[in-house]
């Protein structure tokens, strides 16, 4: 019925009275005790003269007056005049009640395709939830002035065969065959003429009608169609609109809109926001989901609904009653497309359920399809993208990945524990794990940027895996995974992680009644030393690393204990116990010599070089460098040798060669910066910042430094963030001395909370330069600034660090 049309025929009276009363027919059917068909038929033209019973109870659910009720039976005894093929059609869109959150965009690119001729079929596709159909009835509505004819919107839902789709389109238009015409050349014969929008909203359990559409579009020239769907019709006039999930701020508002719905109260404050925020990101933007989750606000306030949605299907049910069933629960929703796969797109769905974060292609296919044709795999990933249940997009180095939103993976992971494959999976998933890992390890010395990139993209995968170990006590899967990972760790600066399960595996493996493999142990031990250190713990990390040198000396493995005296060479160095720390680093190079191995050798030389020169024995200093310097050229070591570098510039700017000094570590620069590997380039950087300096090149040694602490602040432990902390304050120490003076004070309290003094060989000019910016402020200001310094937090301290030189004395 047009806008503005009186209402006269039994169709078009019940369905003013039902827009009205702002109901679906749905709803109305059930307050009627009538089958949703019967509502559709009477208001297609279909039922005409429906039985008086009927009409009462469709009077009384409507709450009609008598003067209305007595119309409404009267319309129903008369029949509505039939409409020649000739005349317009009526535009058949039913109301959208809820305004649409967030689309904007979408309807007017939706629009613009359909009108400007760009295209005459447009599949809207898109997981479970994501909002297609709202998106295809605003655009239907707002488009109903554009085509001559109007436009109409046709539910599909409840067609269950694809040859009754033509009956569908009948019913809607009110079509009837008749001179031995089928429905669908009925149809085609009605729309011959006309200029209309159709839109045809789930379409996607009736692919095989596609080729009936394609049909009725070449005999319709004058027809467009809007199909919304899950999968793609494979017709060749079809365009695909992928229709996205929200963006956060738009999912945050339709959580707030449809909150008020069931709670007008409802705002969004300081103490609302965050658990929105939380609520709406587990969501991943799905309007569906986001409705539902707001519905049980009436139970659960904000903030404990944000904390249940871990899983988060469960509570993603009691949608509106007058909502198709399929959407009054997520989990109804996303069955609804898993029951339409074939049963080899099921199994291969399911299994895909165990990767978090997504999968590479040809990984998933390596995990997956062992038993399978490649082709066949193939077909079913196809099969799956076609029915927006996973995508696969390219990543950085332009490698195909299957991605899966984490609702549709929650679904089918239920689905691979009720198949009884969940062991089985998370087996393959544990061996994946390992491969990958183990590969990236490798290239650590000489693609380490792109092994982290990639650890990083597998992270979830990983502790997915790590986790599925834990959980079934598998202690030699998780040693060997956790300990190839914890240089991952390390370079990431996620230490309290990689402790945490490397101490977790290491119990579990103590437990058990077979003896631990020694080297295991070592690499273990290793780990979580090193982790400790990189977090300034050294505390923690001293006692754990002495008596894992006793029980390796004990055993007499000879290779793990050497790594350990490595790591407490390191400890005792950071701890100002240089004598103790050169003992260390000198075993364990005896020890690496004996059996032979020529680069850990170089690593413990280059060790050696480091302490001596912070004990000021600068001659020592050089030779060590430069024995470890040729071993790792002779080696092709560039990740050692760039180490090893660091030393020789050091000796150098220390003898005043300051050419030489340069080059040392600006090849130590190139070097780390071609292996991608942030944790050496920090070094270089600020040894290049105070090379800098002393050449009195103030504001490249500024910048420098300020590169280095861009690097350190997610990548370093805090003993190096505290010297680049120092190195910065020295910097700005002559334009802006009250700041330089607080930055030292806030690093002289992290080095105290740390346990972490300054070297020997740093600490006359350390001295030097407080004695100076003491003078430069007076006592009393310099102790005001000093004292400001030791109580700033550190992301303060790196604000105040990162932040340009102002005029000298400025207060904070």
């Amino acid at each position: 019925m047009k806008s503005g049309g009186v209402a006269n025929s039994l169709a078009e009276l019940l369905q003013a009275h039902r827009s009205s009363a702002r109901i679906s027919q749905e709803a109305l059917a059930e307050r009627a005790g009538l089958s949703t068909r019967t509502i559709s038929d009477i208001e297609t033209g279909f039922a005409q003269t429906p039985r008086l019973i009927t009409l009462v109870l469709l009077s009384d659910a409507l709450g009609l007056s008598e003067q209305e009720r007595t119309a409404l039976q009267a319309a129903g005894r008369r029949r509505a005049p039939q409409v020649p093929a000739a005349a317009h059609a009526a535009t058949i869109v039913p109301e959208r009640l809820i305004p649409l959150v967030g689309r904007d965009d979408d309807a007017a690119r939706l629009a613009q395709l359909v009108t400007a001729g760009e295209a005459r079929l447009v599949t809207l596709v898109g997981p479970a939830g994501v909002g297609k159909t709202s998106l295809a009835l605003r655009v239907a509505h707002e488009l109903e002035s554009a085509f001559e004819d109007g436009s109409a919107f046709v539910e599909l839902a409840a067609t269950r065969e694809p040859a009754r789709v033509p009956d569908a389109l009948a019913k809607a238009f009110g079509v009837r065959e008749s001179g031995g015409q089928s429905a669908g050349d009925s149809v085609i014969a009605y729309l011959a003429g006309r200029a209309m929008l159709v839109a045809l909203d789930n379409f996607e359990h009736l692919s095989p009608a596609a080729a009936w559409i394609g049909r009725l579009l070449s005999a319709c020239p004058r027809i467009s169609i809007i199909v919304t769907s899950r999968q793609t019709l494979h017709l060749r006039s079809e365009i695909l609109f992928s229709v996205q999930p929200l963006r956060p701020a738009d999912a945050r508002q339709l959580f707030v809109q449809r909150a008020r719905s069931v709670k007008p109260e409802f705002a969004l404050t300081t103490g609302t926001s965050a658990p929105i925020a939380t609520i709406v990101e587990h969501l991943e933007g799905l309007p569906l989901a986001i409705e539902l989750a707001a519905a049980q606000l009436t139970l659960l306030p904000a903030k404990a609904l944000a904390a249940r949605l871990e899983r988060r299907l469960p509570l993603l049910g009691g949608g509106p009653i007058d909502a198709p069933q399929r959407q009054q629960t997520m989990h109804g929703a996303i069955a609804w497309s898993y029951d339409l796969l074939s049963p080899s797109e099921q199994a291969l769905f399911r299994q895909l359920g165990i990767f978090r974060g997504g999968v590479l292609l040809d990984a998933a296919r390596t995990v997956l399809a062992q038993d399978d044709a490649s082709q066949s795999f193939l077909q079913n990933i196809v099969g799956l993208v076609d029915k927006s249940l996973i995508s696969v997009h390219e990543d950085r180095e332009g490698e195909p990945r299957i991605a899966i939103l984490e609702l549709l993976r929650e679904f089918a992971l239920e689905r691979l524990v009720e198949a009884g494959e969940l062991g089985a999976a998370r087996e393959r998933l544990a061996r994946y794990a390992l491969q990958f890992a183990t590969a990236y390890e490798a290239d650590f010395g000489t693609a380490q940027g792109r092994a982290l990139a990639r650890l990083e993209v597998e992270h979830a995968n990983l502790l997915a895996a790590l986790e599925w170990a834990l959980e079934g006590r598998d202690a030699d899967v998780g040693l060997l995974l956790s300990t190839t990972l914890w240089r991952f760790w390390w370079m990431k600066a996620r230490f309290s992680e990689g402790v945490g399960w490397l101490r977790r595996f290491l119990a579990l493996a103590e437990e058990a009644p077979q003896a631990l493999d020694l080297a295991m142990y070592a690499k273990t031990m290793r780990g979580i030393v090193a982790l400790l250190s990189a977090a300034g713990d050294f505390n923690a990390a001293l006692p754990e690393c002495e008596a894992a040198i006793a029980r390796l000396r004990e055993a007499n493995e000879a290779a793990g204990l050497a790594s350990l005296l490595n790591s407490l060479g390191t400890i005792q160095q950071f701890r100002g116990e240089f004598e103790r720390a050169e003992t260390a680093h000198r075993e364990a190079l005896d020890i690496r010599r004996s059996i032979g191995n020529d680069a850990a050798a170089a690593a413990s030389l280059s060790n050696l070089a480091s302490v001596v020169y912070t004990r000021g024995d600068i001659d020592r200093a050089s030779t060590y460098a430069n024995e470890s310097v040729a071993i790792y050229r002779r080696l092709g070591n560039e990740t050692g040798l760039a180490h090893a570098l660091i030393k020789i510039g050091l000796v150098a700017a220390h003898r005043g060669e300051l050419e030489r000094a340069d080059a040392a570590f600006e090849e130590c620069l190139r070097i780390h910066r071609s292996l991608g590997d942030d944790h050496g380039s920090f070094y270089a950087l600020t040894n290049l910042g105070a090379l800098a300096h002393k050449r009195g090149e103030m504001a490249r040694a500024i910048a420098l430094h300020r590169e280095a602490l861009e690097i350190g602040v997610s990548s370093q432990g805090k003993a190096a963030l505290a010297k680049v902390l120092e190195d910065i304050a020295v910097a700005i120490g002559m334009e802006d001395p009250a700041r330089a003076v607080r930055i030292l004070g806030a690093a002289a309290s992290l080095r105290s909370t740390i346990g972490s003094p300054l070297f020997p060989a740093e600490q006359a000019d350390y001295d030097r330069e407080l004695e100076r910016l003491r003078a430069a402020l007076g006592a009393a200001a310099f102790s005001k600034q000093w004292h400001n310094g030791e109580f700033m937090s550190i992301d303060r301290a790196v604000e105040e660090a990162q932040c340009e030189p102002t005029a000298a004395g400025t207060e904070a």
